[in-house]
């Protein structure tokens, strides 16, 4: 089974722009981590064939360039190194590390364009159902530093984080996961998003009524315990046959059935008491016992 990652991916993959400067985003998006060499060469190592196959489709849409990715598997993780060549390439890669957006974005859909192939390459998603988080993979500080500005202008402030030269943008807010989806198209990864979330609301809700109604119980245990040692001292002391019969009545029903709860033992009376009722016999049955 496919995970959400290979799902979101599938699904922005299906959704490729019309126009040439929106294919160009898209295809400078998912090349985010290539290098570039001074003389226009362009290596990238992408992950998975969704992206790779895609990646190749663009440039030889947009910029006539045939390139051929070879592919490995480790443990089941398909990898594809790339390598070509392309001056126009390498340059709009280079702004991006400069910070220079100026030839990048061209009309009002290229940012978007340009979102979906980072995502489609660079990120990863979490289970739905077990938290709402991405997290975005740059290589390069100068480049992280770039798209941190363009999430900004997209009203998104993902957190900045580096480990081993490697720089990280984080998205934990399950709102700011489902804008960013949204507007790379996955419709469907933000329905998927919503329901998982609704799940884990939906496990937690059962979770602190389960741990409640746990409290309480052990709560009616030790109480009923503390009655129950009360009434075996009154009948080891002989002084149980003198009792009101009221209190003998409660006293064996409390015997009876140790594990009910204050309104169901009185309940068990005949005639029924109240609650309060009950709980003032066994306030008089523990201060005979000397426990209260």
């Amino acid at each position: 089974m496919k995970n959400f990652t290979e799902r979101v991916r599938e699904e922005i993959s299906g959704n490729l722009p019309s126009a040439q400067c929106c294919r160009r985003s898209m295809l400078c998006g998912i090349l985010i981590n290539a290098d570039c060499s001074p003389d226009g060469g362009i290596y990238a190592k992408l992950s998975g064939k969704i992206s790779t196959e895609l990646m190749l489709k663009l440039l030889r849409d947009t910029f006539g360039r045939e390139a051929e990715a070879e592919y490995s598997n480790s443990y089941g993780r398909i990898s594809a190194e790339v390598s070509f060549s392309s001056d126009k390439l390498a340059d709009k890669l280079r702004e991006m590390s400069s910070g220079g957006e100026s030839t990048l974005f061209k009309c009002k859909n290229c940012r978007a364009a340009f979102l979906s192939g980072v995502l489609l390459s660079s990120a990863n998603f979490s289970d739905p159902e077990r938290e709402s988080r991405i997290e975005i993979r740059i290589n390069d500080p100068a480049r992280a530093e770039s798209v941190l500005g363009f999430f900004a202008d997209l009203g998104h402030s993902p957190t900045l984080s580096g480990r081993d030269g490697i720089s990280s943008l984080i998205f934990k807010r399950s709102e700011d996961v489902e804008d960013v989806l949204t507007t790379a198209g996955a419709v469907s990864s933000v329905m998927e998003l919503m329901q998982g979330k609704l799940m884990r609301e939906l496990r937690g809700q059962v979770n602190r009524n389960s741990n409640c109604e746990i409290r309480n119980i052990g709560r009616v245990a030790v109480a009923s315990q503390v009655q129950i040692d009360a009434i075996a001292e009154i009948r080891a002391s002989g002084r149980f046959a003198a009792l009101p019969d009221e209190l003998k009545e409660t006293a064996t029903l409390r015997e009876d059935f140790p594990e009910l709860s204050l309104s169901d033992l009185a309940a068990k009376h005949s005639p029924a008491i109240t609650k309060s009722g009950l709980n003032h016999r066994l306030k008089k049955l523990l201060a005979l016992a000397g426990k209260e």
